[in-house]
């Protein structure tokens, strides 16, 4: 062989291997996240705006270090992820069974609706007094807020899978004398799975809000008690160590319900 043919083939073997979207993407978030948080911190230095106001991203990072190695802020931070995990597998667990009933049985959603749609457009704060008043400021009020936020949301995108169950499929299968038991169990529940999850992930950012603001409003313990103090005495790093943290609860929880969601996506109808 040649030794041009040598080099040439050489140049075709290790051609750059060509970056995929989701490589390109990822690149292109993190260089943005990076530019931001560089900015921040310029910002904060040179005290463009005043740090009292907006902290650094240094000072975050210190706060966050004293805060970790204490026992008392992790007693905050089990408390919070106790309120949400309950409250929220409590809208799981009653949420679905009654979205998916309501858009099987029209009567049963004639009863519901009302309710349903009343309940879902009230802001769920404007409650808060009442539920402090008959729970009290301990963690059974936040469970139920949690619960009230969370829902909702998981109702109505039941009620939605429903809706869109392809009507063909099911008169298909009744003349093949499939039972509606069946017919619900292997058509109309896989269909619905898509919509939940997505109602599950709305679901989540509510629950995570409620537990901010039910926490800010009465409490003694908590991630949302201890953004109040914190702020209360002008603590801004202890405070963005505290929204940080709930922020990364909710990335990492929307992220693993939209990669379960991703996997069911086949399954949502055309």
């Amino acid at each position: 062989m040649k030794k041009e043919d040598a080099i040439s083939i050489g140049k075709i073997n290790h051609k750059p291997r060509k970056i995929s979207k989701n490589q390109r993407n990822f690149i292109i978030s993190t260089v943005s996240v990076i530019t931001f948080l560089v900015i921040w911190e310029l910002v904060s230095y040179y005290k463009v705006i005043n740090p009292l106001f907006i902290s650094s991203p240094l000072s975050i990072v210190e706060a966050a270090a004293t805060l970790f190695v204490d026992p008392a802020y992790w007693n905050h931070i089990g408390v919070s992820a106790y309120e949400f995990t309950f409250g929220f597998l409590l809208a799981l667990m009653i949420g679905i069974p009654i979205g998916i009933f309501a858009g099987w049985n029209q009567i049963f959603n004639a009863v519901i609706n009302p309710f349903v749609s009343a309940l879902y457009v009230t802001p769920k704060v404007a409650l808060l007094p009442i539920i402090i008043i008959a729970f009290g400021i301990g963690i059974t009020s936040k469970i139920v807020v949690v619960f009230l936020m969370a829902f909702f949301p998981i109702v109505m995108s039941a009620q939605k899978a429903m809706s869109t169950l392809d009507q063909n499929l099911i008169k298909a299968a009744r003349s093949f004398t499939a039972t509606e038991f069946q017919i619900f169990r292997t058509i109309a529940l896989p269909s619905t799975v898509p919509f939940l999850l997505n109602g599950i992930r709305l679901g989540l950012g509510q629950g995570l809000i409620a537990i901010v603001v039910g926490e800010m409003y009465a409490s003694t313990a908590g991630i949302g008690y201890h953004l109040t103090h914190a702020g209360q005495n002008l603590k801004t790093a202890e405070m963005f160590v505290g929204v940080a943290v709930i922020a990364i609860s909710g990335v990492l929880l929307t992220g693993i319900i939209g990669l379960i969601e991703k996997r069911f996506s086949s399954w949502k109808p055309e």
